[in-house]
Parts: C-alpha cells; structure tokens; sequence
C-alpha cells in the first residue's frame, strides 16, 4: 500500500513538472508571435486604446488606495524601529527606498495580477468557448495581434505609470502622517532624508524598469491563459485562477532576478 501511494506521489509530481514546463514553452511561443505581430499594431490601433485605457483609469482607484496604506504602514513600522541612536532621516531614507524600490512595484503588481490577469484570462477564455477567436480567423485577423499584442503593450506601458502615481501617494502618505499627523520629524530632516544617498538610476528600477516587466507579465501570462480554456464555463474560472497564480509566481521570481542583475 506504501508503495502504491509512493508511485502515486512520484507519478503526479512528474505530471506537475511536466505541465510546468509545456507551459513555459507555450507562453514562449507565445511571445514570439507576439513580438512577430508588432508591425501590424497600427491595424490594432483601437483595441490597443481600449486597453489603454483599461489599464490606466480602471486600476487608478485601487492603485490609490494601495499606496497610500503602503505610505502609512512603512511609516509606522519605521518609526516604531526608530532609535535614539540614529538620525531620523536615515529611517526617512530607509522608508523612502524600500518603497519605491520595492514595495510599491511588488505589491502593486501582485494585486493588479488577481484583477488584469483574472479579468483577462477570463474575456480571452469566454471567448475561447464560445468559438469567437475561429471568427476573427475567419475573418483573416490574427487572434495574437487583436488580443494578445494592444494587451501585452498596455501593460508594458501603463503599469509604470500607475506605479510612479502609486509612489507619489505613497510618499506623500508617509510625509504626512510622519510630519503632519505624529510630529515624529521635521519637513527639513523629512526632505533631508529623500536627499540623502539619492541615485537617480534607483527611481528608474522601481519606477519603470520592475512595473514595466510586471506588467508585461501579467498580460501575456493572463492571455495564455485565456487562449488555450477548455471546458465551459468552468475551464474560464481555472483558468483565470491558473494566470492570477502563475503571474504572481513568475512576478516573484523575476523580482528576485532583477533586483541581482540591476542594483
């Protein structure tokens, strides 16, 4: 019976490895007809403003709320850290990069992958079953360059811009209840503490660089997912579950990756 279930272990996990690779393999192949579709985003021009669009506006009010509460929660446990023995605008400085680095990105990033990548993975998908994209074959248009390209550009572009929103509320945020609402520094040390040590290569990676890949990622991960739904109305919900996990793993892992090759 132990035997039995061994087999039974090894047997899925090697089902799991292999799924895992065939899926990487698919979003690569993925990719590149992504990339071989980029001449023809001037066709696309349209569905490429719609996602634009719901890229930007859509995402502002939670990318809002988000930073803000970042701003105060990195304030809070800066301060509760604070010592007598160092200057306050060192935890400034420490609060100041740790957010735009890293935190703002990050977790921005994790929670636009459950909203886009969901809602993504499950338009494609709906679409999938309900046998929309053999239309648009029908009609000679490459099912990649309309749905998967204006996507995988608004991400690539847009991203950084709620990013670089997100971080400005979160600085903001984090002045004002550290200088505003519990007087625990002054604007000059506040002020003095962004200043200090400042590399202006650092507001590039957590401005651009990170979201831009972020967001990247959670558009062509969450139109894999959507392209190859099977199985009704369930398959949709898997596979929107399946892009949401899947982008917040590879987000994680390329957070890693890109903070060692770059900083």
């Amino acid at each position: 019976m132990a035997k039995k279930q061994s087999e039974q272990f090894f047997m899925r996990l090697g089902d799991r490895t292999i799924s895992f690779f065939t899926t990487v393999y698919e979003i690569a192949v993925l990719l590149v007809q992504s990339i071989r579709a980029v001449p023809s985003v001037w066709f696309y021009r349209r569905q490429l403003l719609e996602q634009l669009y719901h890229f930007s506006v859509k995402t502002l009010p939670i990318a809002a709320v988000i930073a803000v509460f970042i701003g105060l929660g990195a304030t809070v446990q800066g301060t509760y850290q604070s010592s007598e023995l160092l200057a306050r605008y060192v935890i400034v400085n420490v609060i100041f990069k740790t957010t735009i680095i890293e935190l703002c990105p990050i977790v921005l990033s994790l929670v636009l992958a459950g909203k886009l990548g969901a809602s993504l993975a499950a338009e494609i998908g709906s679409m999938k079953i309900s046998e929309q994209i053999e239309a648009l074959e029908t009609m000679s248009l490459d099912p990649v360059g309309f749905l998967v390209l204006p996507r995988m550009i608004a991400g690539l572009l847009m991203l950084p811009v709620i990013t670089i929103f997100a971080n400005f509320l979160a600085l903001f945020s984090s002045f004002f209840m550290s200088v505003v609402v519990t007087d625990w520094i002054s604007p000059q040390e506040f002020v003095s503490g962004l200043e200090m040590d400042f590399k202006p290569f650092e507001m590039y990676f957590g401005n651009w660089i990170k979201p831009a890949v972020y967001g990247f990622i959670i558009a062509l991960v969450g139109s894999h997912f959507g392209l190859k739904t099977t199985g009704g109305a369930k398959g949709v919900g898997n596979a929107s579950t399946n892009a949401v996990v899947v982008s917040a793993v590879f987000i994680v892992i390329f957070d890693y990756y890109l903070g060692k090759l770059l900083l």
